[in-house]
């Protein structure tokens, strides 16, 4: 069974709709033109955001708590420690630029992450350990076009996402419209909580956060 249901990509459809309708009175950032969501989880033991903050090349010490719609962009990312791990989101597309960068991030730890911006750049990714592990441009998620030290460990992951790519290919050769957009952006979402285990609701946008520069993010 594909471990991205049809209701989960639903509920990824519903809370974008709600995030741009709040931006809309709200003066928020639209969260459909860019998002970076990114979660981190220690191996042996829970990591705390002072410690993620740190891997990210912040101070801890000047964090400030921030409205993560509101932050300051570029660079800067609102963190959140749960039970499920270190929970990030930023305005735009950001990840870590280096090997260097990615080492520091996953020493004995995982990190999933998605981004993407309003001109269709993105990439969804899983780092492990030290090393950037897959890494892939969701609108084109063959396995061809896969990268990183295992292009191949979430393909269990990617069914949705390869439909989706599957369907839009049919339908620029039989002349096809679909009744909608396409989901692509709500599909990654739905495959980032598949891959990660945790869901992103409309909290974590709702509520100040601690947030810091993350100077090795390139954004």
């Amino acid at each position: 069974m594909d471990p991205v249901t049809p209701e989960m990509i639903d509920y990824y459809t519903a809370l974008l709709k709600d995030l741009d309708d709040s931006a809309a009175v709200n003066d928020h950032m639209n969260v459909s033109d860019g998002m970076l969501w990114m979660v981190v989880r220690g191996r042996e033991a829970p990591l705390t955001v002072i410690e993620v903050a740190s891997r990210l090349g912040a101070d801890p010490g000047q964090a400030v708590p921030r409205h993560p719609l509101r932050l300051p962009d570029p660079g800067y990312v609102a963190l959140e420690q749960t039970d499920q791990g270190v929970i990030t989101v930023a305005p735009g597309g950001c990840l870590p630029a280096t090997a260097e960068a990615w080492a520091r991030l996953t020493d004995h730890a995982e990190a999933w992450g998605f981004w993407w911006l309003v001109n269709n750049a993105n990439e969804l990714f899983y780092a492990a350990d030290g090393v950037l592990i897959t890494a892939l441009n969701i609108l084109y998620p063959q396995p061809s076009e896969c990268s990183g030290h295992n292009p191949q460990e979430v393909d269990a992951y990617l069914g949705a996402l390869r439909a989706l790519a599957d369907q839009k290919r049919t339908d620029d050769e039989t002349g096809g419209r679909p009744t909608h957009h396409y989901r692509d952006w709500e599909t990654a979402l739905a495959t980032m909580e598949a891959m990660s285990g945790v869901r992103l609701d409309a909290g974590r946008f709702t509520r100040e956060q601690q947030s810091v520069h993350a100077p090795v993010l390139d954004c």
